[in-house]
């Protein structure tokens, strides 16, 4: 992640100011030239970085741009697929030794994982609102800096609104985003590692109950605070650069049903699975076992995302029994103003506890998961 690397996270936010200045100097009459401008300065940051990573991203746009292009004529139901399952390509190829071996690719493609999904909602988009894409506008969404390795995952719809009508700058929003990028900061830098080196050194303590509901507690804590670090940081520079990036996490802890967890943890990645898959495939009309059965291959899909190995698929599979279960008994909505304080309070630490459990394998190699959960047991 280049947030962490100084060289990179200078050029950032030199990048993000140096459009924020463009802006207040033209007060966003030149928005038409910005928009020409961001490429080119994007992709010299790129070459900067890397030429492999450059030259990659160039030939994907490109041939991004082009089936948008051809979808928008042809709009066949083949065509969307063939293009949607092309667009995965790069992804597996960085990812073969999760599958045993190492094919020759020639390129660096870093962000690959977000990218194929903005690629995908370019050609979703096209598809089915029967409107053709900006090419102007749909590199700049595919090259936007702040969110290009770690996200929130823009929508292509989502991104349009925003170069029609950036955020205004002034004094008090731009204190709000420093504020907000220090945060961020923190939280991946302070309280991430700290995490890491409490976590580390529990597990090298003899295993009972106490200590296993601690390291559960830490690892939660530790996801958090990594993941919404870069959230946060990426928020605070797109701001700066005029552009309302979405928010990921959404105080995820007062969600009292696993439906309206995912609406608030990694919200950017949960919504795009829940409109291009779930939505999309629900539109058949499925029964309540059909539709359970949707929630947990989505949930499989989710964590496959984060990395094709056992511990992921599990932690999938776990998190959509748990979302599957939750359909079949109608339990996806609370009302807090209809539902005890008590009751509610029980049912958001109850998502969360169980949650909890899923991080464990994002943390610590399966061996030590096993040692973990094993630990509960022991006296």
């Amino acid at each position: 992640m280049w947030y962490l690397q100084l060289d990179t996270l200078a050029i950032l936010a030199a990048f993000c100011l140096g459009i924020a200045l463009f802006r207040l100097c033209t007060k966003n009459t030149k928005n038409q030239l910005l928009l020409w401008l961001l490429p080119v300065v994007e992709g010299l940051i790129l070459l900067y970085i890397s030429e492999r990573l450059a030259v990659f991203y160039g030939l994907y746009i490109l041939l991004g741009v082009l089936c948008t292009k051809i979808l928008f004529r042809f709009p066949k139901k083949w065509l969307f697929a063939l293009f949607s399952l092309g667009s995965l390509v790069p992804f597996f190829l960085s990812r073969s030794e999760s599958f045993g071996f190492s094919l020759p690719f020639l390129f660096v493609s870093i962000g690959i994982a977000y990218q194929m999904l903005k690629m995908i909602d370019g050609f979703y988009y096209v598809y089915f609102t029967q409107e053709a894409v900006d090419p102007l506008i749909f590199v700049n969404f595919m090259l936007f800096l702040p969110v290009f390795t770690a996200g929130p995952i823009f929508r292509y719809r989502e991104f349009a609104d925003v170069c029609r009508k950036p955020v205004a700058m002034n004094g008090e929003e731009l204190t709000r985003d420093c504020k907000r990028l220090i945060l961020g900061m923190f939280k991946k830098v302070v309280l991430s590692a700290i995490g890491v080196r409490m976590l580390q050194a529990l597990l090298k303590t003899q295993l009972h109950w106490y200590t296993s509901i601690a390291i559960v507690l830490l690892c939660y804590m530790t996801l958090y605070f990594d993941l919404s670090g870069y959230s946060d940081i990426a928020v605070a520079f797109g701001r700066v650069a005029g552009f309302a990036v979405p928010e990921n996490f959404k105080s995820p802890w007062k969600a009292p049903s696993f439906t309206q967890f995912w609406r608030c943890w990694h919200a950017s990645l949960s919504n795009w699975i829940r409109e291009h898959i779930f939505i999309l495939l629900h539109k058949k009309k499925l029964n309540r076992w059909a539709s359970a059965a949707l929630c947990l291959l989505t949930m499989v899909v989710m964590s496959l995302w984060h990395g094709f190995c056992w511990a992921y698929f599990f932690a999938g599979l776990y998190n959509g029994l748990l979302l599957a279960a939750e359909n079949l008994l109608h339990l996806t909505t609370v009302n807090k103003r209809k539902t005890k304080k008590s009751v509610f309070f029980l049912r958001c630490f109850g998502v969360n506890a169980l949650f909890a459990l899923n991080t464990l394998v994002f943390l610590m190699p399966p061996e030590q998961v096993l040692s973990v959960l094993q630990g509960f047991f022991a006296r």
